[in-house]
This record gives structure tokens, C-alpha cells and sequence, in this order.
């Protein structure tokens, strides 16, 4: 049995892409294979002219900064122990090690104004 069969979409530079459909119908599956989170057992995922499909984690791992995903559950995808701020950072630890704290909150800031939440950073927590 396969939980996707036949998908075929082409996206351009500043193109967005909605998938919807019923539940268990497999949009969870394709975004997790996007990602490289699930396993592809035939045909490719490209991407700035490499297949994601073959590469291994290692292979992955440079990749992470611009093919990311963000989980369905917002109770279980921020963790409400730490501040908003702190959620945001927390990549930053992993992903750009050369910045110090001042230098991740800085980067927070930006980020957050880039999307237009920038009005909530003076919340402290998530709930």
C-alpha cells in the first residue's frame, strides 16, 4: 500500500504551494518526505537541482536552513517552558553556532519582523 502515489508539482522562486485534503489522506506523508523525514521509495524531490529523495543525513544536514517544516500541533511543536523568543532562538544554537546570545537575539528580532510577529516578542511564553 502506498501513502502517496503520482504527486507531480513544480514551484518557482517566491511561489507558494497549498496542499489540502482530508485527513489521512497523505499530506503529512508528503510533507515529511519534503523534508526528508520520510523515507521516498521511487521517483525525486528537487531542489535547487539536487534530489533530496537520495541523500543521507549527513547529506542533509546543510540543507536544513532552507528546507524545514513546521509541525501541525502548536502544543506539541512549542515548548511552553521557554519564552517566544527562546522558541525562535533555539534553532540558532544548531544551525548558526557562531553567534552569541546578543547575536541570536538580533537574528530573533529580524526574523520575527520579517514575518509581522514581531508584536510578539514581549510574550513570554507561548499560552
Amino acid at each position: 500500500m502506498r501513502a502517496v502515489d503520482d504527486v507531480h508539482f513544480d514551484l518557482q522562486p517566491g511561489e507558494t504551494l497549498g496542499v489540502v485534503g482530508e485527513s489521512g489522506c497523505g499530506k503529512s506523508t508528503l510533507a515529511r518526505a519534503l523534508v526528508g523525514l520520510q523515507p521516498v521509495t521511487a521517483g525525486g524531490i528537487v531542489f535547487e537541482g539536487r534530489d533530496l529523495a537520495r541523500l543521507n543525513e549527513a547529506q542533509w544536514r546543510p540543507l536544513r536552513r532552507d528546507v524545514q517544516m513546521v509541525f501541525q500541533d502548536p502544543l506539541s511543536s512549542l515548548d511552553p517552558r521557554l519564552t517566544i523568543a527562546e522558541s525562535v532562538a533555539e534553532p540558532l544554537l544548531a544551525l548558526c553556532p557562531e553567534l552569541d546570545q546578543a547575536g541570536r537575539m538580533a537574528r530573533v528580532r529580524e526574523v520575527m519582523e520579517r514575518v509581522g510577529l514581531s508584536d510578539l516578542l514581549g510574550r513570554h511564553f507561548p499560552h
